[in-house]
């Protein structure tokens, strides 16, 4: 009886050490079950930031520079991602189109042009997902391209006539250089907006506004016949990244 008792015991001593032995081999399996078995909203399967915006680089003709610190310039290539801080150069006879993802909004550095991006953020507003892009346009001129789906969107650039903005839905075509100068081309429906020391300027499509004279003007048809004939292209370059963007609206 004693024996069956101590041989009953020692079979249970047995089992529970065989079980912790096998233990540390079952639990990366069920470890890696369990992962497989996560939704795609978890957070392991989660993208890194998949709802904040960035800018890539849809094309590059010439020299073209960039830099992350505004110190080491690196050679521009087609594909390069950007986050806000990052400075852009054109050298002559260069351009380089970006595309601010989250926003369908394309700008064409021309020649001789240095932009850096301030910021980029999205941020929620009555249950709307709104981006806010913000650019410093140092030198040269920039023809942009806006597609806002969300009407409390913004772009912003500042020059010296001192800030630029664009707020609003629908499509814009805008023309601007870092003197001051502001173009809205026909077909714009967001209307421009100035914002300098003397107040706001709202610039609608087909007009002109330049710092220097402080005088809106219509814009000249023959003038801008090339520089409308570049924002077209522009616009048809957009489409089909903007095509395969995830919508801003929930």
């Amino acid at each position: 009886m004693k024996q069956n008792r101590i041989s009953r015991i020692g079979k249970h001593v047995l089992s529970a050490a065989l079980a912790m032995l096998l233990l540390p081999l079952c639990l990366p399996a069920v470890i890696h079950a369990q992962e497989a078995n996560r939704t795609p909203s978890s957070p392991l399967l989660a993208p890194d930031a998949p709802d904040q915006p960035n800018a890539m680089t849809l094309s590059v003709l010439g020299k073209c520079q960039y830099s992350d610190d505004g110190v080491i310039f690196t050679n521009l290539a087609k594909g390069h991602l950007f986050e806000p801080g990052a400075i852009v150069r054109t050298g002559d006879n260069a351009r380089t189109d970006l595309f601010f993802r989250r926003t369908g909004t394309t700008v064409r550095l021309q020649a001789g042009t240095e932009l850096r991006i301030e910021k980029m953020t999205l941020t929620m507003k009555d249950g709307l997902p709104v981006v806010h892009t913000l650019l410093d346009l140092r030198t040269g001129r920039i023809f942009t391209v806006v597609r806002s789906a969300v009407a409390g969107s913004t772009l912003e650039i500042r020059n010296a006539a001192g800030r630029s903005l664009v707020e609003g839905s629908g499509v814009g075509r805008y023309i601007i250089t870092a003197d001051g100068t502001h173009v809205a081309a026909q077909g714009s429906v967001i209307p421009l907006k100035v914002v300098g020391e003397n107040g706001v300027t709202v610039i609608a499509a087909g007009q002109q506004f330049d710092k220097k004279d402080g005088k809106m003007l219509a814009a000249s048809p023959t003038l801008w016949v090339k520089d409308m004939i570049e924002l077209d292209e522009l616009q048809a370059a957009t489409e089909e990244p903007a095509a395969k963007e995830p919508s801003l609206k929930p």
